[in-house]
């Protein structure tokens, strides 16, 4: 018994240097992931206002902001539109979807009651009523509605077919470039060329002064500009990496893989049992070891000797045959039959009958004729 204690002691103490080293080693290696991982630029989609990036329209965004003021970015339903007075501007710069009846209908009414949307997009066709027709022989020289020459690029293959009604802003050879409609006390400002507002391209030719005029278009003085990021938002559900930083990925992955590794150092079935079975399924209910610490807090020596003398009598029943219900006194002939009783277990039984005759027993006793009670429990089980 001496040697298997030694043995448990030595693996638990075996895993317990294994877990450290791992634990050493994971923490290495998070420091230097952490030290050497490339700190890669954020991505942002195209043509959104808060985006730095090439692509990204936030350089008008913070000119606007400084020239004006009263530059905000709009991530609500159009619904909330409605009403919020008149003499607004809504910049819509290339948005990632066209919206439902119901949304165009709210944009119309944000329109009508006298505010302004400026619509950038390659191909508007359907937005708001716009058609558009296939562009053909495209020139890079633009003119305006005074026959004022500019240059820009156009990367559209699509121009505007505007109605009677609409305003030609800006034109080249394949047809009409920007319009201005009119919806009863507002109106819409639509143009192919969403490029031109972005990081990179807004001070190239004369980009910048033909977002301008479409900005100032009928009003010098707006309440407050919008940009529209509704419209930019994703249908799909944001990835992994989108809503958490990679070092965060990092560690969570590292910590999965300790604790997989935790479980196989402590699972059983892994390796070789050094304990005993019955042992190990004996002691290791909570349920059982709570119970005994329960009958010590509370001073129920007595009872909790009786049960284990009760249990001790069912060993003698299931082992040497002796009778459950009878009493310890008259169970000393039958013990003196049995060669595995030795004189030290009837003197024992003896004074367990003692023992268990008396009212009160204190901690001391207890403590005592507990671990007699499992001496005598090993030599009939004949460990």
């Amino acid at each position: 018994m001496k040697n298997k204690g030694a043995a448990s002691l030595h693996s638990r103490i075996t895993s317990r240097r294994a877990l450290i080293w791992l634990a050493a080693v994971l923490l290495l290696f998070i420091g230097i992931s952490y030290i050497i991982a490339p700190d890669t630029p954020k991505e942002y989609p195209a043509f959104v206002s808060e985006s730095p990036s090439p692509t990204g329209v936030k350089a008008f965004y913070t000119y606007m902001d400084n020239q004006t003021g009263a530059v905000n970015r709009w991530r609500h339903s159009p619904e909330l539109l409605t009403g919020r007075g008149n003499n607004q501007l809504l910049i819509m710069v290339e948005p990632s979807f066209t919206p439902g009846t119901e949304e165009m209908e709210d944009y119309m009414a944000f329109m009508e009651s006298g505010n302004t949307i400026l619509l950038l997009k390659t191909n508007p066709d359907g937005m708001f009523g716009t058609e558009t027709v296939p562009a053909q022989d495209a020139s890079g020289d633009i003119t305006d509605q005074n026959e004022n020459v500019s240059t820009a690029e156009i990367n559209s293959a699509f121009r505007l077919n505007p109605s009677n009604n609409d305003n030609i802003l800006l034109k080249d050879e394949a047809g009409a470039i920007a319009t201005k409609s009119t919806f009863e006390n507002g109106a819409l400002i639509t143009a192919v060329a969403p490029e031109w507002m972005m990081n990179a391209k807004i001070l190239e030719q004369d980009h910048l002064e033909l977002i301008l005029s479409f900005v100032h278009a009928g009003n010098t003085g707006w309440e407050t500009v919008y940009f529209d990021e509704y419209l930019h938002r994703s249908n799909n559900a944001p990835s992994l990496t989108a809503l958490y930083p990679y070092w965060i990925l990092v560690l969570g992955f590292q910590a999965v893989l300790f604790a997989a590794l935790w479980l196989w150092f402590q699972g059983k079935r892994f390796g070789p049992v050094k304990v005993p079975r019955e042992e190990t399924v004996r002691f290791s209910d909570e349920r059982i070891q709570a119970l005994a610490a329960w009958y010590q807090r509370s001073r129920q020596y007595r009872d909790s000797l009786q049960i284990q003398a009760d249990y001790l009598k069912m060993l003698l029943q299931e082992r040497w045959g002796i009778p459950y219900y009878k009493n310890w006194v008259d169970i000393q002939e039958q013990l003196d039959q049995k060669a595995e009783a030795g004189p030290d277990m009837k003197n024992d039984i003896d004074g367990l009958t003692n023992v268990l005759q008396k009212e009160r027993i204190d901690k001391k006793t207890y403590m005592s004729w507990s671990k007699r009670i499992n001496r005598l429990r090993k030599e009939v089980e004949g460990e």
